[in-house]
């Protein structure tokens, strides 16, 4: 596989030419789109004032009603993002981990599950919890072991 980059005038763009879409294909697509995604902050809300948070600060996101939160380990905002758009463009770095939550992996720093599969999360030098269905453990658990051991 050959690396060519060409200086252009206009859009930048990213094009991959290949045979088929294999696996290392797809593995350097996730991670291209990993990094365009994963610098910089969002704009979210907070009684009425426009906040910009790293994406790296945020611990998890959740709907309560028809609102989308985004928790910090000290604030909670609104966001303008439904959950199936943030998980476009959160890096990669963020999992689903129930219908109505998304998690920075990265800032986890304990699991709990109950007898009935479903469990709890805590976070790194915070009190704040969020809660995952026992469907989206497996993916939890995979992208664990994905972002943070590099399995």
């Amino acid at each position: 596989m050959k690396i060519k980059i060409e200086i252009a005038e206009g859009d930048e763009e990213i094009v991959i030419r290949c045979r088929e879409r294999d696996a290392r294909v797809a593995e350097l697509e996730r991670v291209l789109g990993n990094v365009l995604r994963g610098s910089g902050e969002m704009t979210l809300y907070l009684a009425g004032t426009e906040y910009f948070v790293a994406k790296s600060d945020i611990l998890f996101f959740e709907s309560e009603g028809d609102k989308i939160y985004a928790r910090t380990a000290d604030k909670r905002y609104v966001t303008d993002y439904r959950l199936f758009e943030l998980e476009d463009v959160l890096p990669g770095y963020f999992v689903r981990i129930s219908k109505s939550a998304i998690a920075n992996v990265k800032a986890i720093s304990s699991l709990r599950r109950e007898v009935t599969g479903n469990g709890e999360i805590s976070f790194k030098n915070c009190d704040r919890q969020a809660w995952f269905s026992r469907s989206y453990y497996k993916r939890l658990r995979d992208k664990i072991n994905e972002v943070r051991f590099g399995k």
